[in-house]
């Protein structure tokens, strides 16, 4: 059984044999469609997110490909941004998530997240095992299994049925209102605009939302923050071990 490693190895070639991976830790290939991640047309850049926005439902080995492709191009900034763009379409790719740490492995800030509680990291795992479609049409079967469970209890004439209607329709309705709010919170990350990844190689964050502003500290590229507020050209940044800061608009990208 393959397991994760570079994401050097893990653009799928579109004609010739596959570079042969690391002896110990070979990838898993992954196929797409309409994508080429050959890594010699290193020449030929991968196709930019302006590009994919003109797509209305870009497939989401789309972005991991372009993960692929840049990192191997090394704008590791740029793998950053495709894999997290990637798990925002398709929370439960394995490959992205992993290929993401590794990206982040190349970046030269190394800011650790704050360690979350057992109950809200295993609600985070339970949310990321589907998409928000699939946890949508789930919430829609359970409903439908409430209503003819309803249904059984009000007019089956059997008790015995009538116990068992009663007992599905309890049980769905409560796992209807649990699929329907996975839906809305993976559909609310996906949805969300209000993270990005800086671009700039080397940014000073400042006090205020100006160039005369105090130097509060310095980050590189490929590091993740969350936008707070803007005003004008700047906007109010936070790492994730809770820094904050202002940085011009021009040095980041909305994932």
């Amino acid at each position: 059984k393959s397991v994760h490693g570079d994401p050097e190895d893990s653009v799928e070639r579109d004609g010739g044999p596959a570079r042969t991976p690391d002896p110990v830790r070979h990838v898993r290939r992954r196929r797409c469609s309409g994508v080429s991640a050959e890594p010699a047309q290193a020449q030929e850049q991968p196709r930019s997110h302006a590009d994919l926005a003109d797509e209305k439902h870009p497939p989401p080995t789309l972005y991991y490909n372009l993960g692929n492709s840049y990192f191997r191009l090394g704008k590791v900034s740029k793998a950053i941004i495709n894999y997290e763009r990637a798990l925002k379409v398709d929370p439960t790719n394995e490959d992205a998530r992993h290929n993401l740490e590794f990206a982040k492995e190349r970046t030269v800030d190394k800011i650790d997240e704050p360690e979350q509680m057992f109950i809200s990291r295993w609600w985070g795992n339970v949310r990321n095992l589907a998409s928000a479609d699939v946890w949508s049409f789930s919430s829609i079967a359970l409903f439908s299994l409430f209503v003819i469970g309803l249904l059984c209890y009000i007019f089956a004439r059997r008790l015995s049925l009538r116990k068992c209607g009663f007992a599905v329709s309890v049980v769905a309705l409560f796992f209807s209102a649990v699929t329907l709010v996975l839906a809305y919170q993976q559909n609310a990350i996906q949805a969300d605009n209000t993270h990005a990844i800086i671009f700039a190689p080397t940014v000073t964050i400042k006090s205020t939302p100006d160039v005369s502003g105090t130097d509060l500290f310095i980050l590189h590229e490929g590091t993740k923050v969350e936008i707070l507020e803007y005003v004008g050209s700047w906007a109010e940044i936070m790492t994730e071990d809770g820094s904050k800061g202002w940085i011009d608009v021009n040095a980041i990208e909305i994932i």
